[in-house]
């Protein structure tokens, strides 16, 4: 989940080629909103909505669900506004790789460790009452505990999901941020052809291994484990973030200007292919689908709208919706043990039966609390540590 925004619109884009700190893509931060609430909506739609929720038509379900497409294009986002923010125009990296990696500390880690502290109470409730012994559960809680604080659990699967499922994500973004500066160094003399080219490559193996597997019946997919493999392994993401790479690079590279118009054409398409994307169960994996199969696709569109080339709404750059694409990060990171606060606060006021009402108060809370945390605690302790003297 990628958690910084980059200031102002496409038509502002040959300002932030000369500018020391470029500024925000006001529509690209607004669409964080929007997929973070796909996620969150994964996890709650069904739950909490109860059954008129259930009642309504596949294709809208399906819609307001779609939270795996939603992490695959965090995904690229993050390798776009990564290079954005810290490239500079010659496609080297602005500073020293260790205060890169300060800064993404500093961004992702304080409300990362908000929501493992707020998802103990289970975690460990969970582990004691599921584990053969003490031992066994205290082992199993180091365990886990120490995979999440580590940002170390997407590498496994049997401690992927064990703490705060949707830091996973997180986990795997750690990854990209380790490897960010030497991808840039050693692509810096690279043609865009080349990299685009090394994104693809990157892309289509893990599919088409997949697909190979899965038709063929010679390993076990369906298993838990699998599945959770193939969804949040990092080299097996890492596609999507060079995807966003390459796309953040040809945008800073400024040659897309004599060809908004093709590019105009390439974004529609490629946005009304996203939507025409759950098709291609009928024949390929859906576990290939949901996560990396639209990573081309979202490169193609995140470059039409941050270059101005797609006309978007006005409401997409209103202030109302730019704060709650700021504040998706908390949204995204800690949906889930808020889910269980507010259900016990929802009991104490007779609010606890599945329904339209009870979903609608759990997102309002969470979208309510998730801002104050970004004034009030992520973004001040943010300015902390990167404003913190280095030893």
């Amino acid at each position: 989940m990628h958690t910084e925004g980059v200031r102002d619109a496409g038509n502002q884009a040959s300002v932030s080629l000369t500018a020391t700190r470029r500024p925000e893509l006001l529509v690209l931060t607004s669409v964080r909103a929007l997929a973070a609430l796909e996620v969150v909506l994964l996890h709650t739609l069904f739950e909490l909505g109860g059954p008129s929720v259930r009642a309504l038509p596949l294709i809208l379900r399906e819609g307001l669900t779609s939270g795996g497409l939603a992490v695959s294009f965090f995904f690229v986002l993050s390798g776009f506004i990564l290079t954005y923010t810290y490239s500079n125009r010659d496609g080297g990296l602005k500073g020293t790789p260790q205060k890169f990696w300060r800064a993404r500390v500093a961004r992702i880690y304080p409300l990362y460790f908000l929501a493992f502290a707020m998802d103990a109470p289970r975690a460990i409730s969970f582990f004691l009452g599921s584990a053969a012994s003490l031992a066994s559960a205290l082992a199993k809680i180091g365990i886990a505990g120490l995979a999440y604080l580590t940002l170390l659990q997407s590498w496994h699967p049997r401690v992927t999901n064990s703490w705060n499922t949707p830091g996973w994500s997180l986990s795997t973004e750690a990854f990209f941020y380790a490897v960010f500066p030497a991808l840039v160094a050693v692509t810096k003399p690279w043609r865009f052809q080349r990299l685009f080219g090394a994104a693809i490559a990157l892309w289509a193996v893990p599919i088409i291994a997949y697909t190979i597997l899965f038709y063929s019946h010679t390993v076990d997919l369906t298993s838990a484990g699998a599945k959770t493999f193939w969804r949040s392994f990092p080299p097996l993401r890492l596609s999507e973030f060079v995807f966003g790479v390459a796309a953040g690079r040809l945008f800073l590279s400024g040659r897309l200007e004599p060809h908004l118009k093709w590019l105009r054409l390439f974004g529609f398409v490629a946005c009304a292919s996203i939507l025409a994307l759950p098709v291609c169960t009928l024949v390929l994996p859906e576990a290939v689908v949901n996560n990396t199969l639209d990573a081309p696709l979202f490169a193609v569109a995140i470059l039409a709208a941050a270059s101005g080339a797609i006309p978007t709404p006005g409401w997409l750059s209103a202030p109302p919706l730019v704060l709650l694409g700021r504040a998706s990060y908390a949204v995204y990171i800690i949906h889930q043990p808020f889910k269980l606060i507010f259900l016990k606060l929802a009991r104490l006021v007779g609010l606890e039966s599945p329904s339209p009402a009870l979903l609608l108060s759990y997102l309002v809370s969470l979208e309510l609390s998730c801002i104050a945390l970004f004034l009030w605690f992520e973004d001040p302790v943010r300015r902390l540590i990167t404003k913190a003297p280095s030893r």
